[in-house]
Order: structure tokens, then sequence, then C-alpha cells
């Protein structure tokens, strides 16, 4: 199955962000018994005309990271356990239709959107006198000088006109040609914004009108599995003079969305949408620096986005029958919201419900582990144990290019995702900023005690029991690459059960 995952907006860049650290972890999507779903396969695509915005660079360059490191690791294969084990793919990837020239990227070619200002994308100046009134009493003059290259700065009446031009992009064409039966479509976009709150129910509507359009496919694109997240308000901004985008006016473009997915996505009598998420905070975070797109929006990780990465792996393992008649045509949409344990300012994994805990404990907790490792103890165990058993991993390991994306691009941008939620409101204190110790890594969960004192967890526990997995296994015909991490997915798993208490 592949699940084709649309990021729409600065949201959609920074909720994929924490879905790669979590899928780089481990954590897959699982069906309603906690089983893995075999086969995902998927397919994301940033939507935003904003191409400077910082939150898309930095995701697109853990996309391009996570790739290399998973091909290095698993090759093509798809079903794969432990670390970075869910494929990522893009678009061109995957194509078969050589006529569609698309370059290898996860971003959306946007460009008969992104170079001009509103104004001319609409050809106001062209228009007769009446239509200019007509225009001027529908968008504000600072609408009409929007760089849309800039987004759609909280002005989803923009968006809804500007995207409307993506069911004519090769993009949509090459998506609608590799679209199959028994894959999904998944969204994730904010509602009170203006890229995202516009992208998502157009692309939906041009999804389910796809019997309107010249695509292939088009009847399997109007029966399709769709879910969506919507992101409900979450952070604030700092007190500004520039009106383009107001925290004040937050909640009021959350209502009147909200009433309009109801009478277009999720309506009893126009369902078109299989299933939506809803997530939001209304805790008062630290205000993010007003920037309506000139300088490259960068804001904080925040729990929202973490939470919200569960939300298409949750789809994913939906059964069918929960979203499909027998004809293959939307059920009623069903919705989810998440809901902590405790309403606490310092979240940890305590305060997670048993099911979101389940899903994602020891896949962090092991991740985490192997970051520790990384920085502390892996290079002097070269020379010695399992890296000497085949395939051998020597000293020129640690200035390859696997090595050095792991080590210094991919886990520095995960060391800054952690302390993004650590320093934002909800505080996010899985683990102890900046604690190299094991035994104190993970926020409220202790070694457990054997007899007389606790047991301890270190780089020499982690070296034994990785040389006694070695000489127990066979991997003449894996990289060292791999030998590596699956050694140490193999002996976090058995260290966690026996050395760290039980909070599952």
């Amino acid at each position: 199955m592949r699940l084709f995952l649309f990021a729409i907006g600065g949201t959609g860049s920074r909720v994929l962000k924490s879905l790669i650290m979590l899928s780089a972890a481990g954590v897959r999507p699982v069906d309603e018994n906690g089983q893995p779903v075999p086969n995902v396969e998927i397919v994301p695509v940033i939507i935003d005309p904003h191409k400077s915005n910082e939150d898309l660079k930095r995701t697109e360059a853990l996309l391009t990271q996570y790739r290399m490191l998973r091909q290095r690791l698993y090759g093509n294969r798809l079903n794969a356990e432990g670390f970075f084990a869910t494929r990522f793919v893009t678009l061109r990837e995957i194509m078969s239709d050589s006529s569609i020239q698309l370059n290898d990227t996860f971003i959306f070619n946007l460009g008969a959107v992104e170079r001009e200002k509103f104004r001319d994308f609409i050809g106001y100046d062209t228009m007769n006198e009446a239509n200019q009134a007509l225009t001027s009493l529908l968008f504000a003059d600072y609408q009409l000088e929007n760089k849309m290259n800039i987004g759609f700065v909280g002005s989803p009446n923009i968006g809804s006109v500007a995207l409307n031009e993506i069911k004519d992009s090769d993009e949509f064409k090459a998506f609608a040609n590799v679209f199959n039966a028994g894959d999904r479509i998944f969204f994730i976009s904010s509602i009170f914004g203006g890229t995202g709150a516009a992208g998502f129910p157009i692309m939906v509507k041009n999804i389910r009108q796809a019997a309107n359009l010249d695509i292939n496919n088009r009847d399997v694109l109007r029966r399709a599995p769709i879910g969506g997240l919507t992101v409900l308000p979450y952070f604030n901004i700092e007190h500004n003079e520039d009106r383009r985008i107001d925290k004040a006016d937050f909640i009021v473009k959350t209502q009147s969305a909200l009433y309009y997915y109801k009478d277009t996505l999720t309506g009893a009598n126009d369902s078109n949408l299989n299933t939506i998420f809803y997530v939001g905070d209304q805790e008062v975070s630290k205000p993010y620096v007003y920037d309506p797109g000139e300088h490259g929006q960068r804001n904080r990780a925040h729990l929202v986005e973490l939470v919200g990465a569960l939300a298409p792996l949750k789809f994913a393992g939906l059964p069918i029958s929960k979203l499909s008649d027998p004809d293959g045509f939307p059920l009623p949409t069903s919705a989810y919201e998440f809901a902590l344990d405790k309403d606490e300012r310092n979240v940890n994994f305590l305060t997670l419900r048993a099911a979101t805990r389940r899903l994602v404990y020891e896949p962090l907790v092991k991740f985490h582990l192997f970051f520790l490792y990384l920085r502390t103890g892996f290079s002097c165990m070269i020379g010695q144990g399992f890296t000497e058993d085949s395939p051998k991993i020597k000293r020129d390991f640690l200035a390859s290019q696997f090595h050095r994306t792991l080590s210094e691009d991919f886990m520095r941008a995960y060391a800054e995702w952690l302390a993004e939620m650590h320093d934002n409101n909800r505080s996010v204190n899985l683990f102890a900023m900046g604690e190299t110790d094991m035994n104190r890594a993970i926020t409220g969960v202790t070694t457990r005690r054997s007899l007389l004192w606790n047991k301890s967890v270190d780089n020499n526990v982690f070296k034994a029991e990785m040389n006694r997995l070695s000489r127990d296994s066979n991997y003449g015909d894996h990289s060292a690459e791999f030998k590596l991490l699956d050694l140490f997915n193999r002996a976090a798993t058995r260290i966690i059960a026996d050395r760290y208490e039980n909070i599952n």
C-alpha cells in the first residue's frame, strides 16, 4: 500500500518532520490489534509556494537524508524492522510514464503560482472597471499585492484561487497515474492560516471530481480512501503592527473553516473525507517571531506536531471496512481527536495514554540510546568485538557518507528537534536534555532494581550484548551499516526489557 502524504504549508512541513523522526526510530503503522501493517510505502509531497520557508527546507533536507540512509540499509525492500524501517519515495521514483518530466524532489512544483503577485496571477490590470471593483471588494489591497512566493500569509481566499491550478500540473497528473486501488491519501494542514486552510479542501475536491479531469485512474481516485489531519491553533505570535497575520484572528478563522469543511468535506450528505483527525492546544505557547514570509519562517518544534504525526500512521492501519462501503465509496466521515492522559505542561512518556505509549515508547527510547551511543561509545569500539565480525566495520567507516549523514546531519537535526520541543509550551520532556548517562536519559523512568542495587545501562552493557548477538548471527549478505544498526536495535530491545522499568 502506498500512502500519498500531502503536507501543505508550514504546519504540514513541521508535522512531516516529526513523522520522519518517528519513522527513523522505527515507529510504523499498526492495525487495530497492534500488529505492523505490511508493505506500507509513504510518498510525501510538500505543497508550499513559500520555497524560502526554513521549516520546509529543514524537512526537505531530512527527507533526503532519510531516503539515502534507508536505501543503504534496506535497498528497495518494503518490509523492514527497526530504525528507518518505513520507505519514503518521491513521485519521480515511482513513475512509469516517461512523457511527464518531474524533478526528483519531495516538493510540489508551484512555479505557475509562486512567481507572481496575486493581482498579476488573476489578471487584475486587464479586468474592466466593474470586475476590478468587484475584485477589490473580495480582496484587500495588501492581498492583491501579496507576492505568492512567500505563501498566502494567512489569507485562504487567495490560496483557494491560486491552488486550484494544481489540478493542471504535471505533478498532479503523475500522482493520478501512479495511484492504484488499495492506495490511500492523507493531508496534513493547519486550519487557521492561509496555505494549509485553502489547499486541503481544494485538493480533496479535485481528487473527488477526478471524473471531470483528463487523467488516468479517474474512477479509482473518486473512491480513494482519503484522510486528513486538521491542525487547530496551537501557538501564538509576537505582537506586531502588520495586520496580515494576527493571532486574534486564529479562532475566528478556525470557526469559519470548520463550518466550511462541514459543508464540503465531512457533512453527512457530502462526505468527501473518509477520516479526519483534529489536534490543537489551548495552552499558551512561547510567542513565535512574527514573520509573514519575507525572512523565511522557522518555528520551534511542538508537541502538537509530534502527536499530529501519529495521525497518518493511524489512518494507514485502519481496516478498509471502517473507511468505505462495499462499493468503495466513503462511509460517513469518522473523526478522531487526541488527548493526553494528564493535562500537564511538562509532557513525558507517562503523560501519554497507554495506546500511544505502546506505539512510540520502545522505538523512541531505542533510537535515543543509539543517538547517545554514536556520540559516546561507537568509535571506541571499532577494531574489537562485533566490528571484527564479517562484514567488518573498519576505522574508515567513520569517514563514510553514511556515517557522516547519520551521526552529523540527521542526529544533529534530531537533537535540535528534541531541544525545540523541550523549550516550547507545552514542554516535551521525553528525554533528559544534555544527559549522556543512559541510566538517567529517560525522563520519569529508572532502571530496574536487582537484589541490592539498580541495574546499570552504559556502553559496556551494549558492547557485551552486541558482541553476543554478533557471534550468534550471520550478516554475510548484509552491509556493515545494516549490521551496526540491526545489532544495536536488537540489543536495545533486550536491554530495555531487562534493565528499565516497564511503563507499557
